[in-house]
């Protein structure tokens, strides 16, 4: 027989709490008076426990601040130097500024992270410029003229074409014209015969910022190292790296709701900065020293993904300091205050492909320090290039050709392990590009792709035959008057023979059954010593009987054009031909694009005049066009959210959308005598999230690339009887494109390792590792949409508007833009109107003796695609609570954050069975036997987590404890026991 006795220790009654200790509400003592005596054998366990953990209820999130890792992160540190009053050239407020990417190993827990984030900017038509140019402005005050020309040499375009665009050798492509470009980065411009050509595409693909890593802004106070020197042929020779941030993510212990969660981390994305207001220091002669004052130019607001970066302006890409720049590198070889202002302009770029450009320039950069290192004078990384060993016959690489050495391009470097590493990860991104091997323009059309292939850049032209400058590199920007009117100054690619099989392996190269090195590298041996070797034998083109039999595996115009266009000399001499990898900005597969503030003395709207009035006393007015020099870049208005209907979070807005814009004299008030009339409303929709196809321009915002912006509207088109008032895509911009962004941000790291993703911040909302962590392709990649097929497959985080199938009925439109809601597809067509003198317009931006082209234009309502959890959110981190106490004779319970220590736990209560406000554990079957007899004055409770740290309850915890003694069999039988006495 058993007797019970129940101990309530409250947290509420204990000496802690009646002390006024509540510092620590699991952890109390409950004194018992005069005590309970127990002897060996009797039984303690809990009866009932009731545990309030705070901020706990049914929908609550538990966030701990548990340690998970040591973590590294690299990202960029920057470094501002002579710190100044903002003037001029100098507007940011310093001399200069630095760029690291550093490295550092930070402490990781369950709800502190860092993210590190790239930035992008979309060649959209607004705030860019196409690479390579000389400059942007041809005036240092831009007139209204300047806004209506063709672009050119004269507006300054490059000196040369992007692109080697010959007639020579043309039978062996059809007849037709052999050009090396990737269409989805260049198109001809062509509207008058007088100006056509290859340019860039600006068709909102995204382009990922890099830095320069020493960016001087005018004269320096500081004796330098120059960052120039003759042979600085074009500011793609700037030391670059890829410009990545962090952002330090913090969420306070506790229990926080779904929504209060996604909240507090929209909200530390957004946090905004106090608003700067810029200025530029203006003088006045009233006195007889110059009187300095502050004249405030504009005021920016930033936030952690969202802030401006410097941009090229009316100051820095004029044609004045570019010309005080070309003097100063071709004929003063020396760097002056021109030299840094012109340069500080590229302190920022956007490069289209960034791993492939990087990976292209660090192999450059290792190669021009490794012949240094032996004795070499190169100066920078475009004379870091391979030579051709011997004489190249075009009758060797003819497709008839079979002999041992046929279709075999040896290189002057001898056989190096090292060397092809680094050039086997160029490959490697190049294996995930399938457009560069397309090759539709020229005689590989149809016999090249990416898994037969790869390519180096080749010098279209000898070395024999181009000019001193630029005569030992590989490739040319054509920036210089020196290279004026030379043709084939480019580089080309050149490709050849990759086995798949062989991808990312090192062998030694000895046969094409065994196994070139890494897929591509051939070994030679000249009887003496082993040289790097690559071949064109495996392309498809020898088995190709339909072709002529002159057809060469080397495309025939190249043994033409390298000779200068010489057609006798069908050899390549030995030393001739400069092979490698080409980091101009105008080389195959590096599309790169610079920043712009967009801003224009004088614009469209002959009303406005971008100047400002100067000092008081002083009546020589600024030109506040010069001194913008930055534009924002980034995500303004991040955003994490929990939908209440799927039950999980969501991430979306790592872009900034496009808007509906005004035109450029929305707004202007024309008074008379008898009212205030508009002269251009504005849009009503102005200002909404939106996305377009057949994108137009509203002449706010100048760059050269759409040069001209005559284009883009007639004000008095005459079709038949009427007259219209019509908007046009300018020829620059895609068409059928959709132009959904300006910019954003891609969340390349999210601050935990693979192996304790699930443990952090977003493991617990419910998203995965894998989701942004995939293997990047040529499907969800920067180049590529993010749609439904790809969201949670992607290498990294970012986001576009979420087209889908729906709209494709407001796609269909009339000639004015106007809905037809059928289920025609949207066409192209042209006005009634033949563009002739005869026919009364002859507009000279439109094409000659042809109807005028329109390209309907369509703008719907943008909202982000979402980036969904694919797991549900852990609501509990801890599954239940364990509870100990020194009323127990030994500790029995192994556990603890190393699973192998002895605890006196003496009950677990989960938290599955939650009533209200509290956690109730019921009569537990776990009972523990006292050893030795003792009397219990006090019993000490501790509520813990499953790592036997203390847990987070409130002060309404309590456990109730119960004590079963044995009662003697003859504690009841009074006779037995006095008989027992009496013996």
């Amino acid at each position: 027989m058993n007797s019970i006795h129940l101990l309530d220790c409250n947290h509420k009654s204990s000496a802690e709490f009646l002390a006024g200790n509540t510092n620590s509400p699991s952890l109390f003592t409950n004194t018992l008076g005069s005590g309970i005596s127990v002897n060996a054998g009797d039984k303690v366990s809990i009866h009932n426990a009731f545990i309030s953990e705070v901020g706990s209820d049914d929908n609550a999130i538990q966030i701990t601040d548990t340690f998970i890792e040591n973590k590294s992160f690299t990202y960029t540190e920057l470094t501002k130097i002579n710190e100044i009053n903002g003037s001029g050239n100098k507007i940011l407020g310093y001399e200069r500024i630095t760029a690291e990417n550093i490295t550092t190993i930070e402490e990781v827990r369950a709800n502190k992270c860092n993210l590190l984030i790239n930035y992008y900017k979309t060649n959209n038509g607004e705030n860019h410029f196409n690479l390579p140019r000389r400059f942007c402005y041809k005036n240092q005050s831009t007139v209204l003229n300047d806004w209506e020309q063709y672009d050119s040499t004269a507006t300054g375009q490059m000196n040369g074409s992007l692109i080697l665009n010959t007639s020579l050798n043309a039978s062996f492509n059809s007849s037709n014209m052999s050009q090396y470009y990737v269409e989805d980065d260049y198109f001809f411009f062509g509207i008058l015969a007088r100006d056509f050509g290859f340019r860039p595409k600006n068709n909102n693909a995204r382009f990922q910022i890099m830095i320069a890593k020493d960016t001087r802004f005018g004269s320096q106070t500081n004796t330098l190292p120059r960052l120039t020197n003759g042979s600085f042929n074009t500011p793609a020779i700037l030391d670059y790296i890829e410009y990545i941030e962090k952002i330090n993510i913090e969420i306070d212990t506790g229990f926080k709701s779904p929504e209060a969660l996604a909240n507090n981390i929209t909200n530390q994305l957004r946090k905004q900065s106090q608003p700067k207001i810029n200025y530029i220091n203006s003088k006045s002669s009233l006195y007889s020293a110059s009187l300095v004052l502050p004249k405030q130019t504009n005021v920016e607001i930033n936030s952690p993904t969202y802030h401006t970066f410097y941009a090229g302006s009316e100051l820095t890409q004029n044609k004045d300091i570019f010309d005080d720049y070309e003097t100063a590198i071709t004929v003063e070889d020396d760097d002056n205050a021109s030299t840094n202002t012109y340069l500080s302009s590229y302190q920022y770029i956007g490069v289209k492909r960034p791993e492939l450009w990087l990976r292209g320039r660090e192999w450059a950069k290792y190669y021009m320090d490794k012949r240094n290192s032996e004795g070499a004078t190169i100066k920078n990384i475009t004379g870091a290039v391979l030579f051709n060993k011997f004489d190249l016959n075009a009758s060797e690489f003819r497709r008839t050709n079979t002999l041992d050495r046929a279709h075999t391009i040896v290189f002057s470097q001898k056989w190096d392990k090292t060397i092809l590493e680094n050039l086997n990860k160029i490959f490697l991104e190049q294996g995930k590009h399938p457009e560069l091997f397309e090759n539709r323009n020229n005689q590989l059309n149809g016999f090249t792709n990416v898994n037969n292939s790869r390519f180096l850049h080749a010098n279209a032209l000898g070395v024999s035959h181009r000019v001193s400058l630029i005569k030992d590199i590989l490739g040319s920007d054509y920036i210089f008057q020196n290279a004026s009117n030379k043709p084939y100054l480019m580089s080309v690619p050149l490709f050849f023979d990759f086995n798949p099989e062989y991808e990312n392996i090192y062998t030694e190269g000895s046969s094409w059954e065994t196994g070139y090195a890494f897929g591509c590298f051939f070994k030679y041996n000249d009887g003496l010593n082993d040289y790097i070797a690559i071949t064109t034998s495996h392309l498809g083109i020898q088995g190709d009987n339909t072709l002529n039999i002159n057809f060469t595996t080397i495309p025939n115009h190249l043994f033409s054009t390298v000779n200068n266009g010489s057609t006798l000399n069908y050899k390549i001499n030995s030393g001739n031909w400069i092979l490698g990898w080409d980091c101009h900005f105008s080389s195959y597969g590096n599309v790169c694009i610079g920043l712009l503030d967009g801003w224009a003395n004088k614009g469209w709207e002959p009303a406005q005049v971008v100047n400002m009035l100067p000092t008081q006393f002083n009546t020589q007015e600024i030109q506040s066009s010069k001194y913008s020099q930055q534009i924002y870049l980034g995500a303004n208005e991040p955003l994490i959210e929990y939908n209440t209907t799927s039950n999980r979070f969501e991430i979306s807005n790592l872009h900034t959308p496009e808007r509906v814009q005004n035109r450029y004299n929305a707004g202007g008030v024309a008074h008379d005598s008898k009212q205030d009339v508009t002269i251009v409303n504005e849009f009503a929709t102005a200002g909404d999230k939106v996305y377009k196809i057949n994108k137009r321009l509203y002449n706010t915002n100048f760059t050269p690339n759409v040069l001209p912006y005559n284009s883009n509207k007639i004000d008095d088109l005459d079709v038949t009887t009427d007259r219209y008032q019509v908007d046009f895509l300018n020829p620059n911009l895609s068409p059928w494109t959709i132009y959904d962004q300006l910019t954003g941000i891609i969340i390349k790291d999210f601050g935990y390792s693979k192996n304790v993703f699930e443990n952090g911040i977003w493991g617990v909302l419910g998203f995965i590792f894998n989701q942004f962590n995939a293997s990047r392709t040529a499907n969800n990649d920067l180049t590529t949409r993010i749609g439904n097929d790809n969201k949670n497959n992607l290498p990294y985080a970012l986001t576009n508007a979420n087209v889908g199938q729906l709209a494709t009925m407001d796609f269909v439109t009339n000639i004015f833009g106007a809905g037809m809601y059928s289920l025609q597809l949207p066409s192209t067509m042209c006005f009634n109107k033949i563009n002739t003198a005869s026919g009364g317009i002859l507009n000279d931006y439109f094409r000659e003796n042809t109807r005028i082209q329109q390209y309907p234009a369509i703008t719907e309502s943008a909202h982000s695609i979402k980036l969904v959890a694919p797991n549900l959110p852990r609501k509990l981190i801890n599954p239940y609570f364990t509870i100990r106490s020194d009323i127990l004779d030994s500790a029995e319970y192994y556990g603890g954050a190393e699973s192998g220590d002895k605890y006196p736990v003496i009950g677990v209560v989960p938290k599955s069975n939650d009533y209200g406000d509290f956690f109730v554990n019921t009569d537990s079957t776990l009972e523990f036997i006292f050893t030795k007899p003792k009397t219990i004055t006090a019993v000490r409770t501790e509520i813990t987590n499953p790592d036997q740290t203390l847990a987070s309850v409130s002060d309404s915890s309590a456990v109730i404890y119960k004590i079963t003694k044995a009662i003697p069999e003859n504690r009841f039988d009074i006779i037995g026991q006095i008989l027992n006495n009496k013996k």
